[in-house]
C-alpha cells in the first residue's frame, strides 16, 4: 500500500470540521466528498477531483423540516437532491432534499420498546451504505444482554417500502464473557456487489463473519493482525454487567477499553477487488493520557480473505476515526496538517500494489 496523492479541501469563513460523518459518494459518474457538522447543522460537499468546488445544504432546527438536535447524527448522500440521515435521538432516518425539506422518516427503533431491539450505529469507521434500493446500517446494543447469539448487528431498510430486515447477529464470545464499554459492541459492515454478501467485523472478534444475504448462509474467517495477539475482556463473567451500578462511571472498566486492542472498520474496494480491515493498537495505560491515540493497521485482503498485507500508520500524523474508500483507494485524514491549519482538510490516498516475491 502506497501513498499516491494529497487532496486539499479549502474551508472557508462558514465552515468548520468537526465531524463523525464524512465519505465519499458516486453521484452521475463523478465523486464528492461530504461531511456533516452537527454543531452548525450543515452538510458540506466538495467534488472529490476539483477539491475547491462547494456546495452547503443547511439543516433546520425547529419548524416542519426542523431535525432537533443532530449531535452523534450520521449522513448518507445518495444524491444531491436526496439525503439520508440518521438521527439517534430519536432512532429514525431521514431523507430530505438538498433545501432542507424533510421527504420521508423511516422509524429504525423505539428507545422505550421493552424489546430492547437494536439501536443503528453508523459512523465514518462504520458509514451508511447503500444497494438495490437499500440502506444497510450496523447495528449496537441498547442495553447489555445475556446473551447475543440471536441478537442484531446490522440491519436493511427498503427506501420504497420501509420493510426492516436484521441481516447478521453477534457472535458467540460475546455470549462468553464481558467485554466492557460499549464502542467494544459496535461492529461495522462493508458490502461486496457483486457476491451480494454482507461481510461484518466486530471490534472483539479476530474472525470476520460474511453473510450472504441470497442464500443467509453464515461463515466465518480468521483475520487476525500480526502486531497483537489475543483480545481478552474486561471480565470472564458474563453477567458482570448485572453487578455494575446504574449511573455510575467504572473506572478500572474506561481504562480497559481505552488500552486493549480492537478491530474498528471493514471497508471492500470493489475497484480492486479487496477488503482492508483496520486493526487499533491501543497504548498501555501508563501511556495513554500523553498519546496521540492509537495508532494502526490496515490489514489487505483479497476476495477470499486471504491477507496480502498489513501496513502501519501513526496516529501523529493520521486520524483512525476517518478513514474513507474512494475509486482510488484508501483515504486517510491528515490530522497533522489539520492541526497546524485548520484552513483546510487533507486527505492522503493509499493505493494497494504488488511487490515483487
Amino acid at each position: 500500500m502506497i501513498s499516491r496523492e494529497v487532496l486539499e479541501f479549502p474551508l472557508d469563513s462558514s465552515l468548520r470540521f468537526s465531524t463523525n460523518s464524512i465519505g465519499v459518494s458516486t453521484i452521475k459518474g463523478r465523486e464528492y466528498l461530504s461531511f456533516l457538522d452537527t454543531d452548525l447543522m450543515t452538510l458540506a460537499i466538495f467534488e472529490y477531483k476539483d477539491t475547491k468546488k462547494l456546495r452547503t445544504v443547511q439543516f433546520e432546527y425547529e419548524g416542519p423540516n426542523g431535525v432537533g438536535n443532530l449531535s452523534t447524527s450520521v449522513h448518507y448522500l445518495h444524491g444531491f437532491d436526496s439525503i439520508y440521515l440518521f438521527h439517534h435521538w430519536t432512532g429514525a432516518l431521514l431523507h430530505l432534499t438538498d433545501s432542507g425539506k424533510i421527504i420521508k422518516r423511516y422509524p429504525l427503533v423505539d428507545y422505550g420498546d421493552p424489546a430492547n431491539l437494536p439501536m443503528p450505529f453508523p459512523s465514518a469507521n462504520a458509514p451508511i451504505l447503500y444497494a438495490q434500493g437499500k440502506l444497510f446500517i450496523p447495528t449496537t446494543i441498547t442495553r447489555y444482554q445475556s446473551d447475543y447469539r440471536d441478537y442484531p448487528s446490522s440491519l436493511s431498510v427498503d427506501l420504497a417500502t420501509k420493510k426492516i430486515t436484521y441481516l447478521s447477529v453477534f457472535p458467540e464470545l460475546y455470549t462468553n464473557a464481558y467485554w466492557g464499554t460499549k464502542f467494544k459492541y459496535e461492529p461495522s459492515i462493508a458490502y461486496n456487489h457483486t457476491t451480494d454478501e454482507l461481510v461484518v467485523s466486530y471490534p472483539v472478534d479476530p474472525f470476520l463473519q460474511k453473510v450472504n444475504l441470497r442464500s443467509k448462509l453464515v461463515s466465518q474467517h480468521f483475520v487476525g493482525s500480526e502486531f497483537f495477539e489475543a483480545i481478552f475482556p474486561f471480565r470472564y463473567d458474563p453477567s458482570h454487567y448485572l453487578k455494575r451500578v446504574k449511573g455510575t462511571r467504572d473506572q478500572e472498566e474506561d481504562d480497559h477499553g481505552m488500552t486493549t486492542s480492537d478491530y474498528r472498520g471493514i471497508y471492500y474496494d470493489k475497484n480492486h477487488n479487496l477488503y482492508y480491515r483496520v486493526a487499533l493498537i491501543r497504548p498501555p495505560l501508563e501511556k495513554l493520557f500523553v498519546s496521540e491515540g492509537p495508532d494502526f493497521f490496515i490489514i489487505i485482503l483479497d476476495e477470499h480473505f486471504e491477507k496480502l498485507g498489513e501496513r502501519f500508520f501513526s496516529s501523529q500524523v493520521y486520524d483512525p476515526s476517518k478513514i474513507l474508500l474512494s475509486s482510488t483507494g484508501i483515504n486517510l485524514f491528515r490530522k497533522d496538517v489539520y492541526g497546524a491549519d485548520e484552513n483546510k482538510i487533507v486527505i492522503e490516498i493509499y493505493e494497494p500494489v504488488e511487490t515483487p516475491l
